[in-house]
């Protein structure tokens, strides 16, 4: 395994976003939930998988009468690599990142961003009276992965407004930023 900080940070995101790691006998396995709506992300997916994780090889399923495409990886190392690995789902438990996982989102904001957002998030349209601008919307029930997105947003300059389980980003500079370093879904 070899990967650079902004590397780690794009698949930090992706796990954190819609991640999960299961133990499987002597190993563990990695699965990011994709929607099969946009085969350009789960492309990227499994290529940063590859990258991660160049010796193992890495999986494509689809689930869901094809709707959700999973891409996954085995390793012994993926508890290590991701520590917030526990029992049950991830917005009930506390979140936190280990200090080397900072120093890599900090290295990398926008690639840990992109990661997040491609996963949890979106870019759409907002249509507010004969207006009409591109928006970009954040959503996850862990208030910590929350923090840890907004933090991530702050580190880049990049403003943002909260409501319950949502971070929506208007501002038409930040916007301009998000879409150079994040994109849309494709």
């Amino acid at each position: 395994m070899s990967f650079s900080a902004g590397e780690y940070a794009e698949l930090l995101g992706f796990y954190l976003g819609d991640g999960y790691i299961v133990a499987t006998g002597r190993s563990y396995r990695l699965r990011i939930f994709l929607d099969a709506a946009h085969p350009g992300i789960a492309d990227e997916v499994c290529a940063l998988l590859c990258i991660c994780f160049g010796a193992n090889r890495v999986g494509r399923t689809h689930l869901r009468a094809r709707s959700t495409v999973v891409a996954s990886v085995y390793s012994v190392h993926l508890p290590c690599l991701f520590p917030q690995h526990g029992p049950g789902v991830k917005h009930e438990r506390p979140i936190v990142l280990e200090d080397w996982q900072q120093a890599s989102v900090v290295a990398a904001p926008w690639s840990f961003i992109r990661g997040l957002i491609l996963s949890d998030g979106c870019a759409f349209i907002n249509r507010t009276g004969r207006y009409r601008y591109l928006s970009y919307d954040f959503c996850n029930r862990s208030a910590d992965i929350r923090r840890i997105f907004m933090a991530s947003c702050d580190l880049v300059g990049v403003r943002y407004t909260t409501n319950s389980d949502r971070v929506r980003i208007y501002g038409r500079a930040c916007v301009r930023d998000l879409a150079a370093y994040v994109g849309t879904k494709r």
